[in-house]
């Protein structure tokens, strides 16, 4: 009984300097209905109004594994991408925190969306557009060249005519980046500049009746290149 009690509270220790260390309570009251202190001193805040639409990918959690800049590794961590200010939100006991240490890595071990399970996010990248090298970017294929989607969120205020209700509606934007030779190139649409960043005839691609419009074709395509 003491060994269980002894166990049970060293668990708690070390969940309480993981909360400290790395995050800071994300809090809630009718005035700002979302609240978030950073550990550096910075506050985000909205302003009140209803909301549409999602701001983290995915919109519930999943479990995820966590690989800091420094090296530090969280295991079966229960969280969500923020696409707000990209960083990860996690939950503990019912409550949101925001992780804050610099993340070279997140897995998605277990997810609900299947279409996220298994799914790989780092940093490091060059800086393109708005993304810094802190910029958080789903790995879709790796190697010689790197096929990245940046997943971010835009969003637009309706107000109707002649009311004070305001209802901020959110929607979920990607796009895709190709990583080669140490830069960052965007593609287009219709990923119709692919095949010249990688120097692949459009023949292949015709033969081989690759719509590049599909995600599952540029990563096709991608690897293919990787192969070479």
């Amino acid at each position: 009984m003491k060994k269980l009690i002894f166990t049970f509270l060293i668990n708690l220790l070390a969940l309480s300097s993981f909360s400290q260390g790395v995050a800071q309570t994300i809090t809630r009251d009718q005035n700002q209905p979302f609240n978030l202190g950073l550990l550096d001193g910075t506050v985000i805040k909205r302003t009140a109004f209803t909301e549409e639409g999602s701001t983290s990918l995915p919109v519930n959690n999943c479990i995820v594994i966590i690989k800091t800049a420094n090296g530090k590794v969280y295991d079966h961590v229960n969280g969500r991408i923020d696409l707000l200010t990209n960083r990860l939100i996690f939950t503990i006991n019912g409550q949101d925190l925001i992780f804050v240490s610099p993340i070279q890595q997140i897995f998605f071990d277990s997810c609900y969306d299947a279409a996220l399970s298994g799914a790989i996010f780092k940093s490091g990248y060059p800086s393109i557009n708005k993304q810094n090298s802190g910029s958080l970017y789903q790995v879709l294929t790796d190697g010689k060249a790197t096929l990245l989607k940046y997943y971010s969120v835009q969003w637009h205020d309706d107000k109707p005519f002649n009311t004070n209700n305001t209802t901020r509606i959110y929607k979920t934007t990607e796009q895709y980046y190709l990583y080669l030779n140490g830069q960052m190139f965007i593609l287009e649409k219709n990923k119709r500049n692919l095949s010249k960043l990688l120097s692949i005839p459009a023949d292949y691609i015709s033969k081989q009746k690759l719509n590049l419009k599909k995600e599952e074709n540029v990563i096709k395509l991608v690897a293919y290149y990787n192969l070479l």
